[in-house]
């Protein structure tokens, strides 16, 4: 039952340039940036004051520092868009996040194409048209999908996850540390002004199967709608009452109509609203302060080895992480076990998602000699000796042992308390309380990874306590509602597919517990035969 990684079929095929990289780190962030030392500096305090901004419009304490580095998101920013669309696997794609507890990344290009196109109107009307795709609109679009996820989780419906995403990440930064709400995405032009707008019915449907089409205007219709709803006093507050009403299990469209009313009406009202100009207010931060950044220039070996850290972290299919692995010991100068803690680090990694666990234990208990304190170690360490439980349960103390040693380097970083839980799940034990606990208390830092809440649920399922797996369940698995089955799913037999989320939270509320727990576990056990 080895721990969920995500893949990608390609492997990220730019080469890094010639110029400097820097890692800057601020309250919320880490960078690591090919760029400028004062360009790099630019650009996290620009990050973190979007997170102050986002604090400050949820009414959060601002400035209290991260448990754990671990608990901050690593932004890579490098290359051009098309760059990052070949590590994402897609043309189209100018940035993206990846949500793992304690290892959360995110990817952004350094430089961002131009192109002609008509624009939204501004909010003095104007036109230019001249439309860039924002490659930091959507870097911020992104992080809100992270911050919401993981302090305000709820069964948002995937319109609004992405409209409101696209409302915040347009956030406009004023030189006196105001900063303003409510500009137009001006890269959402063509969608808005070009395309048919989404029937607001269809988009609020839940049981309405989306064409591609109409998924890409959960963007620009979503945003749209989102704007509209939350600069109209009396709209916010029917906005408030409807995703109240969701979150208590509440049909979307039957909600919409019985708040919103004529939904019609609204399609008739957005037609007008889209030509502007759009409301927008400035915020004051009372005592702001510039946030503060810690930099430095990456080592050479971890510039040499920043390609094989960001596939690394991206996520790679078993055979790709023996690439990768072969690659990082021609470069630390071809020794099977590098001196260097870093090397050491990705290389334990390689070897663990290559699932060439002989070298991948060695790596790690290597990596412990040289560097006591680089929890990749006992961490790598206990995720091997946790697979090998599976067979042969005198594995199962070694892999309790390297977890408590994680640990004790660094307890608040979620990866340790989830691989502690796990040294006892993977050996099917009886997990014991104080692993329990640890699991529950990751949430607080956990709570935006997926795959750590269907874990967390288990355990909650297994426990009979089915309302709690289901708060837990219900933000991930409601947005995938509108989606419709993928082509593929269509084509497999029902009996070669996993279990669905939906399926899962059906019989959470039948209270069927077995059930319940017999198709989590099946979902978290299956793999496909073409992986």
């Amino acid at each position: 039952m080895r721990l969920l990684i995500a893949a990608f079929a390609l492997l990220f095929t730019a080469s890094p340039a010639a110029a400097e990289w820097w890692r800057a780190e601020t309250n919320n962030f880490v960078i690591i940036s090919e760029d400028g030392e004062d360009d790099v500096r630019e650009f996290a305090i620009k990050l973190e004051r979007f997170d102050m901004a986002l604090r400050y419009l949820q009414n959060m304490p601002i400035g209290e520092p991260q448990p754990t580095p671990a608990t901050k998101l690593t932004v890579y920013r490098f290359g051009s868009v098309s760059d990052i669309g070949r590590m994402a696997g897609s043309s189209g794609v100018a940035g993206f996040y990846i949500p793992r507890a304690g290892d959360s990344v995110s990817f952004t290009p350094v430089r961002q194409d131009r192109r002609r196109s008509m624009t939204v109107v501004n909010v003095d009307r104007s036109r230019n048209r001249q439309a860039e795709l924002d490659t930091v609109s959507v870097l911020q679009h992104e992080y809100i999908h992270y911050f919401m996820m993981q302090h305000f989780p709820a069964a948002y419906p995937a319109w609004y996850v992405e409209g409101y995403a696209e409302l915040l990440a347009t956030i406009r930064f004023n030189d006196d540390g105001t900063f303003h709400v409510g500009d137009p995405p001006q890269y959402r032009a063509f969608q808005i002004f070009q395309l048919r707008q989404f029937p607001i019915e269809d988009m609020l449907n839940q049981q309405h199967e989306l064409s591609g089409y109409e998924g890409f205007q959960f963007y620009g219709t979503g945003w749209l709608l989102a704007h509209y709803l939350n600069f109209d006093p009396q709209r916010l507050a029917q906005l408030n009452e409807y995703l109240v009403a969701i979150g208590e299990g509440e049909d979307s469209l039957t909600a919409a109509r019985r708040i919103f009313g004529d939904l019609d009406e609204i399609d008739r009202a957005l037609r007008e609203y889209r030509d502007g100009p759009f409301p927008g207010y400035d915020v004051t931060m009372p005592g702001y302060v510039e946030p503060q950044v810690q930099m430095r220039r990456l080592t050479d070996m971890e510039e040499e080895l920043i390609r094989e850290e960001m596939e690394l972290r991206r996520g790679v299919s078993e055979d790709e992480a023996a690439d990768i692995a072969g690659d990082i010991l021609r470069k630390a100068d071809g020794n099977p076990l590098p001196s260097n803690s870093h090397a050491l680090g990705l290389l334990a990694r390689a070897y663990y998602y290559a699932e060439d666990y002989d070298n991948a234990l060695a790596a790690a208990e290597r990596l412990i000699e040289v560097d006591e304190n680089n929890i990749m170690g006992p961490l790598v360490a206990s995720w091997v000796a946790s697979e090998r439980s599976e067979d042969d349960p005198s594995w199962h103390d070694r892999a309790v042992q390297y977890a408590a040693d994680a640990l004790f380097i660094d307890e608040y970083d979620p990866r340790t308390r989830i691989a502690y839980y796990y040294s006892f799940l993977a050996a099917d034990m009886e997990v014991p309380e104080n692993a329990i606990i640890a699991l529950e208390q990751a949430f607080d830092t956990a709570g935006s990874d997926p795959t750590y809440r269907v874990f967390l649920a288990r355990q909650l399922i297994y426990e009979d306590r089915l309302p709690t797996a289901k708060q837990v369940l219900q933000p991930i698995a409601f947005r995938g509602h509108n989606q419709g089955p993928r082509d593929d799913e269509e084509e497999r037999d029902p009996s070669e597919r996993p279990p669905s989320l939906d399926d899962i939270m059906a019989k959470i509320n039948e209270g069927d517990r077995d059930a319940a727990l017999s198709m989590m576990d099946e979902l978290i056990d299956w793999e496909p035969e073409d992986a």
